[in-house]
Formats: structure tokens, sequence, C-alpha cells
């Protein structure tokens, strides 16, 4: 997926700096910062939560919970 010129409203960085949640264009994204991938979380924060805690990354992102 690529982003262009969109623009990012909030961010939470998980506790070892590689991934961040970011919000963009109303869709919560997971960005990697070393493989540059991004996968969509959801709509909602609780969606963008959940997602989380399916792909086992949740508990990395204390200030997301």
């Amino acid at each position: 997926m690529s982003i262009v010129m969109s623009d990012f409203t909030s961010f939470w960085y998980s506790d070892d700096m590689e991934e961040q949640v970011a919000v963009s264009d109303g869709e919560f994204l997971l960005l990697n910062t070393n493989t540059r991938r991004v996968e969509k979380l959801g709509n909602t924060i609780e969606e963008a939560k959940e997602t989380l805690k399916v792909l086992g990354k949740f508990e990395i992102f204390s200030d997301f919970q």
C-alpha cells in the first residue's frame, strides 16, 4: 500500500520504536520503519486495537492501550 499526500494526525510508537500506529485520512495504519510495510488496522480505535491483538502486537504499544 503506498501513501500519497496523506495527512497523519496521530502517532503511537511501539516500545522498541520500530513500528508506529498512525491515523491517516480516518484510517488506523501500522507502519514498520525497517521494512517500510504498511498494514491497515481499521477505521476506529476499537478495530485498530483488535487487529493489533490478532497480530500479537498490542502489548508492544503501551501508550496505545
